[in-house]
């Protein structure tokens, strides 16, 4: 179920950063950031090491979004 939420999170982020609206940028790169952690938490789980690195690099990638659009 989770994985679920996961996945629901990271399309209503991508929805909101595709969207031209850049009021709500901030708020896309946020959501985007937390379903990004919540995949490395799972790629951790699982020990997909090299998956979970990669989500760990998008998830600092997120927040300088945040902070760029903030």
């Amino acid at each position: 179920m989770a994985r679920w939420i996961a996945f629901a999170a990271t399309m209503l982020g991508t929805w909101i950063l595709t969207n031209t609206n850049v009021n709500l940028f901030a708020l896309g790169w946020f959501i985007s950031a937390i379903s990004t952690i919540m995949w490395a938490y799972f790629a951790f789980k699982d020990k997909d090491i090299p998956r979970a690195l990669m989500e760990i690099c998008f998830v600092f990638l997120c927040f300088r979004g945040v902070i760029n659009f903030y």
